[in-house]
């Protein structure tokens, strides 16, 4: 089966693994930044864990390019189909696709000066360094929140040329922030059952990333609702008729999924103080949302012709699993190599070091127990 002759879903599932690609490193930047700008003491723990991300970058720029480069098969505007509705300026094929590359080499870029700033801020450094660090970081909500804007709106909103929300943007990169905390939460976990990090984290981390995730849960329910509201109660046929395509089209049940698994079930389990200070039952809400912005990212893209469409990501077709295994396990492969390139992992060492470990291993089991 060659790459072109996929089906509509299968590209968009293609697409929904490059939002995840993408927006690893990029949240990743715009937490570490955030962490930093409000003081949090927590931040040297994680800092460099979220950095290592960076690593994601040429993954998610080389399916840029495939997406890119199968016009019509990931954007049905390219080929003719507007709904009637004529183009603007910002639907023309070369501008899309230029502003989309050179827009993601500068964040790309961006990010990676920012990391290369953070390793040199540390409490005791230089006041000129840290200094230039802050200036720095001041900068990155807003690149963010505009790149995430314009990447909402080309991967996602122009798949119905003409169709509008004015808090899709907000609404998509908040989305993704929480996103990552979901898969930081996940990933340190398993890196701390394997007991591979050379600096421990505490267990205080995960209750920090719960609070947060609990917030932005909150705002992502409240956002998602009222866009739908306004359109259905200003009766907009031309914006709602999106919404029905996803709520009454053969892949109904994913759109219940995908709102329930991202508001009421990790809701109802972060606000329980327990659940937030256990790393154990993190997975839980974590893996929730996981899931449910996977569904959600898919079934925007598919929404403008959801009614036409019977397809359930995985369940359908193998090809959605091979696209996402493989595009898995080569993150993995990256993010891995990062991680040893940074010195993150324990390696061993001196007898006085390995005595040192042992020490502090011995202090994490009683604190644990």
């Amino acid at each position: 089966m060659s790459l072109f002759s996929m089906s509509p879903a299968n590209w968009a599932v293609l697409m929904d693994n490059y939002l995840f690609a993408l927006y690893m490193p990029l949240a990743a930047t715009f937490w570490a930044a955030v962490l930093h700008l409000v003081n949090g003491k927590w931040r040297y723990e994680v800092r460099f864990l979220m950095a290592s991300s960076r690593a994601m970058f040429p993954l998610a720029f080389v399916l840029l390019l495939i997406i890119l480069a199968s016009g019509s098969h990931c954007f049905r505007w390219m080929g003719g189909e507007t709904f009637g509705q004529p183009l603007n300026g910002w639907h023309d094929p070369l501008f899309f696709s230029l502003r989309q590359i050179v827009l993601f080499l500068a964040v790309w870029a961006f990010c990676n000066h920012f990391f290369k700033l953070q390793r040199k801020e540390f409490p005791h450094a230089p006041e000129e360094d840290r200094r230039r660090f802050r200036n720095f970081a001041l900068l990155v909500p807003f690149v963010y929140c505009i790149y995430g804007t314009i990447t909402a709106w080309d991967m996602e909103m122009t798949q119905m040329p003409r169709w509008w929300s004015p808090i899709y943007g907000p609404y998509h990169f908040e989305s993704m922030m929480r996103v990552f905390l979901a898969f930081f939460i996940v990933s340190l976990y398993v890196l701390r059952q394997r007991d591979v990090l050379k600096r421990r984290t505490n267990d205080y981390v995960f209750n920090y990333c719960a609070q947060i995730m609990l917030a932005l849960t909150i705002i992502w329910t409240y956002a998602f609702f009222v866009q739908y509201l306004v359109m259905w109660y200003g009766d907009l046929p031309e914006e709602i008729t999106r919404y029905h395509n996803m709520m009454d089209g053969p892949n109904w049940f994913l759109f219940w999924a995908f709102f329930l698994l991202n508001s009421f079930v990790p809701f109802l389990m972060l606000i329980f103080s327990a659940m937030r200070h256990s790393p154990s039952l993190m997975l839980f809400p974590s893996v929730s949302i996981l899931i449910g912005t996977f569904l959600e990212r898919y079934m925007w893209i598919i929404s403008p012709y959801a009614k036409d469409i019977d397809h359930t990501p995985f369940l359908s077709s193998w090809v959605d699993v091979a696209i996402t295994l493989v595009i898995f396990l080569t993150g993995f492969y990256l993010w891995h190599h990062q991680m040893r390139k940074d010195g993150l992992y324990w390696e061993g060492g001196s007898e006085e070091e390995e005595e040192a470990r042992a020490l502090e291993l011995e202090e994490k089991a009683y604190f644990e127990h």
